[in-house]
């Protein structure tokens, strides 16, 4: 009777042990977050991986991939003017608990007119305007929106505004009063939950002193800032930017304002993809101060505008195994 009982206790604990190995690895990327966002049962330094896919097709993402994202971004211009709501609950209704939005205060222009017509300011949306609160009823709409989600919603305001391709990069001193202005605004609505992420472009086109010079500009101030955010793209030909240069820019802008930093547009061109997805890998082992990396595979406006100078950037993970099992590394 003991041989049998110690014989159902081993096959007990042998069907436990296999069901738990059984389970999914696109689970373990989804623990719960803590107030601070860091991810219960994540190892390492607590990272959060993030994709600019929308919520009704996220899940097709994840099981292509083979891991789910904790964080699901998406592209916002003032112009549409509706809330966000029906977004937003999409995004909790698939139990994700972070958003992020790239928040453009503009009327977007198609790419194909040009960098001209591109980075011509817009009445109504310029710093001035924001600064002198001609667009606060819309802000506080946002805001309210933003407060309601039960989770952490960080907003990439005017982003890349250190370079010259957006209106909103014209006039660094405006563009400073209306990031404080948006900040009080989300403060005095109670926006807990909102992360202001200021958001620059590596601009390695300028030496080293004057591509930090450029940044101070446009710099608000520590008060008004929760995450440093950079695009991290490499376009390939003329732009074929490899991961160690690339962080190198990163390290330094983390040391000039001390802040954690995301990683808010990630991508590589085609050739040469899975060497500079694990150099990736292998750079985010190293750098705790980065605290989430989000993938952007989204139409780019430097392609239509480059052509053929850069390289192929409109490929699709989902559809590239190699790349999809390097990416999931990441995730994982």
């Amino acid at each position: 009777m003991r041989h049998l009982s110690l014989n159902l206790l081993t096959s007990s604990a042998t069907v436990l042990l296999l069901v738990a190995l059984s389970v999914p690895a696109i689970r373990v990327v989804t623990a719960p977050a803590d107030s601070q966002g860091t991810v219960a049962g994540t190892p390492g330094h607590g990272g959060i991986f993030g994709v600019y896919v929308d919520p009704w097709h996220v899940d097709d993402w994840a099981r292509k991939i083979g891991a789910a994202p904790q964080l699901v971004g998406k592209f916002e211009a003032f112009s549409r003017r509706p809330t966000i709501d029906r977004y937003l609950n999409e995004v909790e209704r698939r139990g994700i608990r972070r958003v992020m939005i790239s928040w453009e205060p503009w009327k977007p222009v198609p790419a194909a007119l040009g960098l001209r017509a591109q980075q011509r300011p817009q009445p109504g949306y310029r710093n001035a305007d924001i600064a002198a609160g001609r667009q606060d009823p819309y802000l506080r709409r946002i805001a309210r929106s933003l407060r309601r989600f039960p989770g952490i919603a960080y907003v990439r305001y005017a982003h890349e505004m250190n370079g010259f391709w957006y209106p909103w990069s014209h006039d660094a001193r405006g563009f400073v009063r209306a990031w404080r202005h948006i900040v009080r605004l989300f403060r005095d609505i109670g926006a807990r939950n909102v992360r202001f992420v200021w958001s620059v472009n590596p601009n390695l086109y300028e030496p080293r002193a004057e591509r930090l010079r450029n940044m101070d500009r446009y710099w608000p101030g520590s008060r008004y800032v929760d995450f440093i955010g950079s695009t991290m793209i490499n376009f390939g030909g003329q732009k074929n930017y490899s991961v160690a240069r690339l962080s190198a820019a990163l390290s330094a802008v983390r040391a000039r304002y001390r802040k954690q930093v995301v990683l808010t547009e990630t991508n590589t061109a085609y050739e040469g993809r899975v060497g500079w997805l694990q150099d990736l890998r292998t750079m985010l082992a190293r750098s705790s101060w980065i605290r989430a990396v989000v993938w952007s595979q989204l139409p780019s406006r430097g392609k239509v505008q480059r052509g053929s100078r850069i390289g192929h950037t409109d490929w699709d993970v989902t559809a590239d195994p190699a790349a999809a099992a390097a990416l999931r590394r990441i995730v994982q």
